[in-house]
């Protein structure tokens, strides 16, 4: 006789049977909830629908994917690798407790994006190798193998992998899957970015203009898209095609709106032909992003770059109060960037207040003491112009330049090192009474290609950065100058280049596995070339030249030319830890403060705050006025002290 209240075993099943059907079902519509808040962007919502679909389910393959991959998007979005750190935790767990999952190609390619995402290359090729064994017909595997090659600087063999992951793919748009369009997406972003890096402009120029005429991508991944068109029109100033440049900036606004990082390119290329009509619009385009930032200007934090290039545009309408408020701003943000030092340093140059243009080219020297640096030969280049300017300074101006010469004959730039040695030598002579001074020149604008380095990241990149360590920072700006002059000289062939080189379209961020704290790769950053070292083992001129140039492998990196072929008709607008800093009170040059390096003032004029008499002191290794007293020429054009 039965127990009152006791469960057969038929009873049990019967529960255990409803119970795994409920799990199924429950474990599916999560799935389902999780894919349309990734449609919608919504990562944070996806990841918890992934949660409680593994907590009906642990093992489930596809749950266990995609938590993974709304973690890794998460990252993207927040500048962290937390959401990758956990990631690999829970898959490493998954394939080591259940050994069934060991055969799904799908959780090794995600655990290898993972290790991407981090930094570690080695393992990443090892979890790529492990999904090709499984499927080695899954075209995005072969896009995963291409990326990881090319964080290890085979780009050749990546082009290769890129080709058959797009040869795998339909043949007909129509017949493609939306995995399928972000693939070829990627592919082509990424064919675009090594050919960019190979110097091949025009070539890049034909992959990203396939890569835009595909179906926009989802939500998540807009700031990839974003990316691309920006890309497509720094690629197109590349090649001095500036109108076409500034349409694909117009053609991106129509379609996508407002967006900062489309706003701050077009902003910068209305600024390279410094004309009065393009400066206008360029402050236009500024005050939008500035508005949308919604961060006070008396604020540290924030964006110092629209600041900065609505600086650079008040200097080409004329307007030097103007142009110096916003870049007491950009520099109250960003003052660890030597670019806004320089442009203030030409500001007061050109006001003739010199005691504030040595100060500034001073810091901006102090911040950036690299002998490979665009950004250091100016530094000299502005000091020499300042030295040209005083009174019985020709001696110190002389080896200012031949600094400056150093410099650019150690990156390569040939031309321009011929040139500053020739004055060095003439300055020298002209010092000594042997020669008449050389004519006076205009003083150095920041090259084009230092500010696009900058425009090319997110703005959440772009803060890390110039907030962030100062020896960091000096790493970046040597590696996308680099990047950027080899790139340019490459693509211009037996041109010769104007004024300064330019730099390379933004290509993959790649070198940014050196900087394990900040966001995963993003799409179309420069990838570091060395320079030809026929130009740089020249030895030093000089004795008085502190620093010596150190000898750069010569690499070359060749692959085929890819056929480019358009899905669908292009669109709209496509044509095939700090130092210590100057802290500057928020006054205009019509009453500068006297900058020096630390906070202190100093006074040059009767009428100027009481301080220290005397210039601020010299970057390292360098002493001013050491071959005389510096004696001041009168200022110019009105303009009072």
């Amino acid at each position: 006789m039965k127990r009152k209240g006791s469960i057969t075993p038929e009873i049990k099943q019967k529960k255990l049977r409803g119970r795994e059907g409920f799990d199924e079902i429950a474990v599916d519509t999560w799935i389902a909830v999780g894919n349309c808040s990734i449609t919608l962007g919504l990562i944070s919502a996806a990841i918890k629908s992934f949660e409680f679909a593994l907590g009906h389910q642990p093992v489930n393959a596809e749950a266990l994917k995609q938590s993974s991959h709304c973690l890794r998007l998460q990252d993207m979005q927040n500048n962290e690798i937390f959401g990758s750190q956990s990631a690999i935790g829970k898959l490493t767990r998954a394939l080591e407790e259940h050994k069934e999952l060991n055969n799904d190609s799908g959780l090794f390619k995600e655990l290898a994006e993972c290790y991407l995402t981090m930094g570690f290359v080695e393992e990443a090729q090892q979890a790529v190798q492990r999904s090709m064994q499984l499927d080695e017909n899954d075209p995005s595997v072969w896009l995963l193998n291409a990326e990881t090659l090319i964080r290890k600087n085979d780009r050749a063999q990546a082009a290769n992998c890129l080709m058959r992951c797009l040869s795998m793919l339909p043949e007909s748009l129509s017949q493609f899957t939306p995995e399928n369009i972000e693939i070829a997406r990627s592919a082509h972003a990424e064919l675009a970015a090594i050919s960019a890096a190979d110097g091949n402009i025009e070539l890049s120029i034909a992959e990203l203009t396939v890569t835009l005429s595909l179906p926009p991508p989802p939500l998540s991944r807009i700031d990839d898209h974003f990316a691309l068109w920006c890309a497509l029109a720094t690629a197109k100033e590349r090649t001095n095609d500036i109108q076409g440049a500034l349409r694909a900036c117009e053609g991106a606004e129509s379609i996508l709106g407002d967006s900062p990082r489309i706003l701050m390119t077009h902003a910068y290329l209305l600024l390279i032909d410094y004309s009065q009509e393009n400066a206008e619009k360029a402050i236009k385009v500024t005050q939008k992003i500035i508005d949308a930032e919604n961060v006070s200007e008396s604020s540290s934090e924030g964006d110092f770059l629209p600041w900065y290039l609505m600086g650079k545009a008040y200097s080409i309408l004329g307007s030097p109060r103007l142009a110096y408020d916003c870049y007491q701003v950009a520099l109250r943000r960003a003052s660890n960037s030597p670019i806004t030092w320089l442009a203030v340093g030409k500001l007061y140059l050109q006001l003739r207040q010199l005691p504030d243009a040595l100060a500034a080219y001073s810091q901006a020297l102090r911040l950036h003491i690299d002998e490979n640096s665009h950004a250091t030969a100016l530094a000299w280049d502005g000091l020499s112009c300042v030295y040209e300017q005083s009174e019985d300074q020709l001696m110190d101006a002389s080896d200012a330049c031949a600094r400056a010469a150093a410099c650019f004959k150690s990156i390569g730039d040939v031309d321009s090192a011929t040139f500053f040695e020739e004055r060095a030598r003439n300055l020298m002579l002209a010092s000594k009474k042997e020669i008449s001074p050389p004519a006076p020149r205009e003083c150095p604008d920041v090259p084009n290609f230092l500010i696009r380095d900058y425009v090319a990241l997110l703005p959440a990149e772009r803060i890390a950065l110039v907030q962030g360590n100062v020896r960091a920072a000096g790493q970046f700006h040597q590696q996308q100058e680099n990047a950027s002059y080899q790139a340019t000289t490459s693509s211009q062939g037996q041109q010769s280049p104007p004024n300064r080189p330019h730099s390379a379209v933004p290509a993959q961020a790649h070198a940014k596995q050196q900087y394990p704290h900040q966001s995963p790769p993003q799409l179309f950053y420069p990838l570091p070339q060395p320079y030809k070292s026929s130009k740089s083992s020249t030895p030093r001129p000089a004795s008085q030249q502190v620093w010596s140039p150190n000898q750069q492998p010569n690499t070359a990196f060749n692959h085929p030319q890819y056929p480019s072929y358009m899905y669908h008709q292009p669109p709209p607008g496509v044509q095939m830890g700090p130092l210590p800093v100057p802290q500057m009170s928020h006054r205009s040059p019509l009453n500068p403060a006297q900058v020096v390096p630390g906070g202190v003032q100093y006074s040059l004029a009767p009428m100027s705050a009481p301080g220290p008499v005397g210039p601020p002191p010299p970057p390292p290794g360098y002493s001013y006025g050491q071959y005389g007293p510096i004696v001041y020429a009168s200022p110019a054009n009105n303009w009072q002290r």
